[in-house]
């Protein structure tokens, strides 16, 4: 029996979201913050990327599972967005405000912006396992899992790798953010669905989106060194379409729909350019949002994790290391060891002539 051509060509905002931003004849104005470069693009070439939420199943095979999932949970919200676009007096019921807090849980979840995050999170764990296990543990685990005698020169090429400026590179699979977005999914409903819930419809501004469309706004005293999350923003932004905003702010006042103003549209246009992984999308007659700014932006990074350096103990005794690893009561989830195996997934290790 012959199976159905696997969907390959996966869109990491869906295409009913963007068509709110789009002409009449389905383009886009990109904008791309790496290069400073602007195209027309159709909302079925807009935020693909190639086999993206592919997972592999038990038998090895390789499924576009998630992305039909993902596609048919994006049909069953559209009419609760085709209606808070279009209501004249807004009031979502429960059964709608759920909906909707799912539906941006996932759009938050599922970007690229929140599986570079999931990387970066596993190289600063990796970075701290390998410091605390000292170089002679590195070797031992190498040794243990290439099933071979490993040089102290390849081991120490991998811990230069491992304990570079950002820490290592990780490659996160299809599987292990589908994982992630289940594991943090009801939590992210919650929060979002806790907070107040405000239309704004604008009649002379637009709005913008980007390639990971949730733009979190910070408050005015939120630290420059505090990471920008769902719990602690200041309000969560979602536009609907060009001229529809949802605006989500701490549960202090009930539901209602906003007025439109200049500074509202500003600050969520600001924060879908700041909060863009690469890809900034406008309808193509409305204002750029990136003008006046300097394009290309520099390369996004993460902040160096304060104190990392500490857990780098290169010279520690290999004997040291399996005694405590011996001794450790599994039942402790608290107290982390360097009781890791090789390889880490996603890793891809130097080569000594890279080295």
């Amino acid at each position: 029996m012959s199976q159905e051509p696997r969907r390959r060509r996966h869109h990491t905002v869906p295409r009913f979201h963007l068509r709110g931003f789009a002409s009449d004849g389905g383009q886009l104005r990109q904008i791309d913050l790496d290069s400073g470069r602007q195209a027309l693009v159709s909302i079925d070439d807009a935020t693909v990327v190639k086999d993206f939420y592919t997972v592999v199943l038990a038998d090895g095979t390789h499924s576009d599972v998630w992305e039909t999932r993902l596609a048919d949970l994006e049909a069953a919200v559209a009419p609760a967005v085709r209606r808070a676009i279009d209501a004249g007096e807004w009031r979502p019921s429960s059964q709608e405000r759920t909906n909707l807090a799912s539906w941006i849980a996932l759009q938050y979840l599922r970007g690229i912006s929140n599986r570079r995050l999931i990387a970066h999170t596993r190289a600063q764990l990796v970075r701290m396992q390998v410091g605390m296990g000292g170089l002679g543990y590195l070797r031992h685990a190498m040794r243990v899992g290439l099933d071979r005698d490993v040089s102290e020169r390849e081991a120490e090429a991998v811990w230069n790798d491992i304990h570079k400026p950002g820490g290592p590179t990780i490659r996160v699979s299809g599987d292990e953010h589908v994982a992630s977005i289940a594991f943090s999914f009801e939590k992210a409903v919650e929060t979002i669905g806790g907070r107040s819930w405000h239309r704004v419809r604008f009649t002379r501004r637009r709005l913008a989106i980007n390639d990971t469309p949730v733009a979190l706004i910070p408050g005015a005293d939120h630290p420059s060194f505090l990471g920008l999350g769902l719990a602690n923003a200041s309000a969560i932004t979602v536009a609907l379409d060009r001229r529809t905003l949802l605006w989500l702010d701490y549960p202090v006042h009930p539901d209602f729909d906003f007025p439109a103003s200049t500074q509202l549209a500003r600050a969520h246009n600001s924060s879908v350019v700041f909060g863009a992984e690469r890809f900034v999308y406008t309808h193509p007659d409305d204002e750029d949002p990136t003008a006046g700014l300097p394009l290309p932006r520099p390369p996004r990074e993460y902040p160096e994790p304060s104190g990392i350096e500490q857990f780098a103990n290169r010279d520690r005794p290999l004997e040291e290391v399996l005694k405590q690893i011996a001794g450790h009561d599994d039942r402790d989830p608290d107290v982390m060891i360097a009781n890791y195996t090789w390889p880490f997934p996603g890793y891809e290790p130097p080569t000594l002539d890279d080295a």
